[in-house]
């Protein structure tokens, strides 16, 4: 297979970038800060989902989905996130990364908002029960959760949800169309249809019996 990527038009430092597309202004640069402001730890409080992002010692990247009722991520300090871990799947990929590699980032998001919120920091693994248990649910206290130090945070503008339809009710598609979670696992594995509906059901019941 030919590859289609052509270096002669790869742009190779940041200078090149720059000459290219421009600088931006002052003010981009001024609205993060190295703690969350107020208006920031409220859109914390309202957010029910975040994407965290992070790496292992070679670099290898990882990014994973983290929801719960609004307000789960808990502000220790306007320094010092809280993020509690919740019945998965085992890998611990962020866990596994943040102990060889701390620094992570976290894209906060809520239904209905267009603005986001990103958080850039170093990531702890703590099992402590006394902050653990702030984020106990339905009596379930989580046995491990990932603290964050705050060393940047800003609101990120609208234009990337708005231009994806994300929060518009008429884009939601049917559910058949898009592919399953057991098809994604499996189809590279060439699974024989048992094998893949005994995939599909063991999703269905950790699902129903596992959420917490």
């Amino acid at each position: 297979m030919t590859n289609p990527v052509r270096s002669e038009f790869l742009i190779k430092d940041i200078p090149e970038f720059r000459e290219r597309y421009g600088d931006t202004t002052q003010i981009i640069y001024d609205k993060s800060a190295p703690f969350l402001s107020e208006p920031m730890q409220v859109f914390v409080r309202l957010s029910p989902f975040c994407l965290v992002s992070s790496q292992d010692a070679d670099g290898n990247s990882d990014i994973t989905p983290r929801g719960d009722p609004a307000g789960f991520v808990e502000i220790v300090t306007p320094k010092l996130l809280l993020i509690p871990d919740r019945p998965g799947n085992q890998r611990f990929d962020t866990f596994r990364n943040v102990l060889t590699h701390p620094p992570v980032s976290v894209l906060f998001m809520i239904p209905g908002v267009f603005d986001t919120l990103r958080v850039n920091g170093r990531g702890l693994v703590t099992r402590d029960p006394e902050l653990l248990k702030r984020c106990a649910i339905k009596d379930r206290v989580p046995p491990v959760g990932l603290l964050i130090e705050v060393e940047e945070a800003y609101g990120h503008c609208s234009k990337a949800i708005r231009r994806s339809g994300l929060w518009a009710a008429e884009n939601q598609i049917d559910r058949k169309t898009a592919p399953s979670l057991g098809e994604m696992m499996s189809a590279h594995q060439n699974y024989d249809r048992d094998k893949l509906d005994d995939i599909e059901g063991r999703i269905a019941r950790d699902i129903k019996n596992n959420m917490y």
